[in-house]
């Protein structure tokens, strides 16, 4: 256990290259980002290559936290992690739009992670997905 709140809780397997961010609870905006920035944060200073959210918890994904989540999230995927998986509540993947929360428009040259992102309903298939790269 790398870190743990009332809100979040975030685990790292160093052997494995991996990091696991787990809402434990339904966060408002600050404590979101918040949650997120020291995931990116310890993600980049322990070279972590798999990244699984487990975000069941959080029941509305509010607009300004998806774009929120573009802006800060995309560059350290691109740029660091290979795999990148969220597990989701199904109420709330469909108030979302994952291809406009971690892809970026056309105009912009940036590459995009897409393809390294894979949204699940179930925790199993997560870790299933991300481990099958190795």
């Amino acid at each position: 256990m790398l870190y743990e709140d009332d809100i979040i809780q975030i685990q790292l397997d160093k052997s494995a290259s991996f990091l696991q961010l787990v809402f434990l609870q339904t966060p408002d905006t600050s404590h979101f980002r918040n949650g997120y920035r020291l995931a990116i944060d310890l993600a980049m200073s322990k070279d972590v290559l798999y990244w699984v959210t487990d975000a069941r918890k959080i029941k509305v994904m509010q607009p300004e936290n998806q774009v929120w989540l573009k802006q800060a999230m995309a560059p350290a995927l691109a740029s660091h992690i290979r795999r990148f998986a969220i597990v989701m509540a199904p109420e709330c993947f469909v108030m979302t739009s994952p291809n406009k929360v971690y892809e970026k428009p056309p105009q912009e040259t940036a590459p995009s992670p897409s393809g390294l992102i894979k949204v699940h309903f179930e925790q199993e298939a997560a870790y299933d997905w991300v481990f099958s790269a190795l």
